[in-house]
């Protein structure tokens, strides 16, 4: 019986193994987005990179005083915070393409594509908006993504996805997305302040409530993100009383319409560098402390977000010009009067003890910001409200 051997196939026969394992290469080369963990690091990226900062720092001061060591990586972590930023004027933005794996059969990027990438522009948004909630213990629950496609993103066209805050109740934030493109010899920075009437301005660089420092955590200190989907124990309660297939078909109807609004509204808004709008997504978000739901309107003062300053002329706030509230704050937080385990008990219901007179995170984002906030819950609500609604149609 012959033996089988490879030195004895025929040249033919070498050539199309040589070149089977060529093209081989090449196929996991053009997919290497979808490798086994490819996912993982593309989404964890961020918090990696400031994993290294961590490390670095920690060498550079390893004999320094001990009480010096814990200031300065003290003065990192509350570095991190956007103090005196407006909430709806932060946008961060995830860049991608639209690769072989992302493409669908029409050559455009495939539906499931759009939702793969926010959940690493998500979490890109948490680590730059909500560091010290990280910090402390604390982890946000998707609650669900609803996603109005404009147009069609092309195959290997470079796009952003720019991710902002639109409201908040009691309970959810309201996260807004969009998915955008350049036309040729065109490209954007990677973060921008958007302004209520839609125009924006790039960010300086030397804008400290916009950039985190370059000195890292320590260990108890370093952001620690969890990410949940879908949310768990998350379900908004109904109204009193059993919603009948009519109210639901109306309120499907009224979801859809609302989310049309939305997008129509977001497509007519201009880029701040003429991009072009392909889709609208709203993710809805809520903070957890354990099983505990703490409010965004609890979450975002201590971060350092604020209402601007009350005269036009007065200097922004800033991380060198701190708005009023952030002394208080960090009082929760920061040695000698504060601890994070201390701001961890705070953010599990300690805000319910204090005074209502004494509240000073109401007062750090009243005024235009409220105005703003109750204006897009009207619009983000009601989506929300129906496709809650629609789980009893059918």
């Amino acid at each position: 019986m012959p033996v089988f051997s490879l030195q004895k196939l025929s040249r033919s026969q070498s050539l199309v193994l040589s070149a089977s394992k060529y093209i081989l290469l090449v196929l996991l080369l053009i997919n290497f987005r979808s490798l086994p963990f490819a996912w993982h690091i593309r989404v964890f990226l961020p918090v990696l990179r400031l994993r290294l900062q961590y490390y670095l720092l920690r060498l550079r001061i390893l004999f320094k005083p001990k009480e010096l060591r814990a200031k300065i990586l003290s003065d990192w972590g509350e570095g991190l915070c956007p103090i005196g930023a407006n909430p709806f004027e932060l946008v961060t933005v995830q860049h991608g393409c639209t690769t072989v794996d992302d493409a669908d059969y029409n050559g455009h990027l495939s539906n499931s594509s759009y939702a793969k990438a926010l959940d690493a522009a998500r979490l890109k948004l948490v680590l730059k908006a909500l560091p010290a909630f990280a910090r402390s213990g604390g982890w946000m629950a998707l609650g669900s993504t609803h996603f109005h496609f404009i147009r069609e993103i092309p195959f290997l066209r470079s796009y952003e996805i720019r991710l902002s805050i639109g409201a908040w109740d009691h309970k959810w934030m309201f996260v807004i997305a969009r998915y955008v493109s350049f036309p040729k010899n065109r490209r954007s920075d990677a973060t921008y302040e958007l302004h209520a009437d839609g125009s924006g301005q790039q960010l300086r660089t030397n804008n400290d409530s916009a950039r985190p420092s370059k000195t890292p955590t320590t260990s108890d200190d370093f952001p620690r993100i969890l990410l949940s989907t879908p949310a768990e124990d998350l379900t908004t309660p109904a109204t009193p009383g059993d919603a009948t297939e009519v109210d639901s078909n109306l309120q499907a109807e009224k979801t859809a319409k609302a989310m049309e609004s939305l997008a129509a509204a977001q497509s007519k808004m201009p880029e701040p560098d003429g991009a072009i709008l392909h889709c609208v997504a709203i993710s809805y978000i809520c903070f957890k402390h354990g099983r505990i739901t703490v409010p965004p309107g609890v979450v975002l003062p201590c971060e350092g977000f604020s209402k601007p300053p009350s005269t036009a002329s007065a200097v922004p706030f800033s991380s060198t010009n701190p708005p009023p509230h952030w002394q208080k704050a960090q009082a929760l937080r920061v040695a000698p009067s504060g601890s994070m385990p201390a701001f961890a008990k705070f953010l599990k219901g300690g805000w319910r003890d204090v005074p209502e007179d004494e509240r000073w995170w109401e007062d750090a984002l009243d005024g235009p910001i409220e105005e703003q906030r109750k204006a897009n819950l009207t619009v983000l609500d009601s989506i929300r409200k129906g496709m809650e609604g629609a789980r009893s149609i059918g």
